[in-house]
């Protein structure tokens, strides 16, 4: 019971850490700040990413793109290295059992993935 109860609260609070980054991404396209509109998601993850922390099943944050725009490399790893270098938000999907990062075009097709660490 106790188990269960806390990977409910492990569940909320990932889904949180999502909405958190989807409404962050939501304002700052609407602000004209970012070009692109990008959404986040939970996905399975790449397991030769795994950590001490990873979820047993759904250890990726893919984040897509919205815009209907693909965006060029250099964008897709501006995105990549602005979550992977920004200590805090890495250290909060680490600890939520996160290990894999999956930028994804506007057609669901993945163009980069990055190890969380």
């Amino acid at each position: 019971m106790v188990e269960q109860d806390y990977q409910l609260v492990e569940m909320g609070e990932r889904s949180r850490c999502v909405r958190e980054f989807n409404d962050a991404a939501k304002t700052a396209f609407v602000a004209n700040i970012v070009p692109v509109y990008l959404k986040a998601e939970i996905s399975r993850g790449n397991s030769s990413f795994k950590h001490a922390f990873s979820h047993f099943f759904l250890s990726g944050f893919r984040i897509r793109t919205m815009t209907g725009r693909y965006m060029s490399a250099s964008e897709v790893e501006e995105v990549g290295q602005a979550v992977v270098s920004n200590q805090e938000l890495t250290r909060k999907l680490v600890t939520l059992g996160f290990d894999t990062l999956e930028i994804m075009n506007p057609e669901g097709r993945k163009v980069k993935e990055l190890k969380i660490r």
